[in-house]
């Protein structure tokens, strides 16, 4: 026998969990995919003196498009409170 409300409640902690994670996720994301361009002017230079691989910089241009995929969504609440 199962009471109505014990089912709703029981994950309402691991929701509230895995959105919390899901926006640390995301947040970071968007600050990486933010300060990115300053990655690529470093490599751009490393790559004109040879110290980086062709790979280097496309291996970076990918992980900046995933920095941008998954931190689009990032709304910072500079209010602090909900």
């Amino acid at each position: 026998m199962r009471h109505p409300t014990v089912s709703g409640r029981l994950f309402e902690p691991l929701g509230w969990a895995l959105g919390r994670l899901l926006s640390v996720v995301e947040g970071v994301a968007f600050w990486a995919a933010a300060t990115f361009p300053f990655v690529h002017a470093a490599a751009g230079l490393l790559y004109v003196q040879e110290s980086i691989s062709t790979s280097v910089l496309v291996g970076l241009a990918l992980l900046h498009a995933t920095a941008i995929v998954v931190g689009h969504r990032y709304k910072h609440n500079a209010g602090g409170g909900r």
